[in-house]
């Protein structure tokens, strides 16, 4: 898969869209939901802070996919955009120093290897996006947008 562009480019332009037209942008982000129906998970990926030791609140999160990637970006509180293309993750795209890097976010492992079979999207009262799960194979979920990434296997 082409690597892409590195998170803060597509971050900038998502940024300038969605204060431009954020509706336009949620529902774009809707119908490209689509895109990766079908698609098996090869990783999912968060930033952390190796200085603190933990992941970083409020950072993107990547659903990395076997042909494109479908990250989550936090806007303006509680909102959120995604962004549907390849976003380059590899080490020397981070600053000299910077204590940051992308990780393979180890709470979502579970679904490393499952299709996709939907996308459920969660908006507010005015059609913004607040929140996005990838529906899996067997039933369960992976949070992408929100609070938090996290993990929702099917129960056994």
């Amino acid at each position: 898969m082409n690597r892409g562009i590195d998170a803060a480019t597509a971050f900038a332009r998502l940024y300038h869209r969605w204060f431009d037209d954020p509706l336009a942008l949620a529902d774009e982000g809707a119908r490209q939901a689509h895109s990766v129906v079908g698609e098996q998970v090869v990783d999912m990926l968060a930033l952390w802070d190796e200085r603190a030791r933990s992941w970083l609140p409020g950072t993107p999160t990547i659903l990395r996919l076997e042909t494109h990637d479908l990250t989550a970006f936090a806007m303006r509180a509680p909102h959120i955009a995604l962004f549907f293309g390849a976003i380059n993750a590899e080490p020397s795209m981070a600053a000299p120093g910077c204590a940051l890097r992308w990780e393979s976010f180890r709470p979502c492992s579970y679904a490393i290897g499952r299709t996709v079979i939907g996308i459920a999207l969660e908006t507010d009262g005015d059609g913004l996006l607040v929140g996005a799960e990838a529906v899996l194979d067997d039933g369960g979920r992976v949070a992408l947008g929100g609070s938090v990434a996290r993990s929702l296997p099917c129960a056994v």
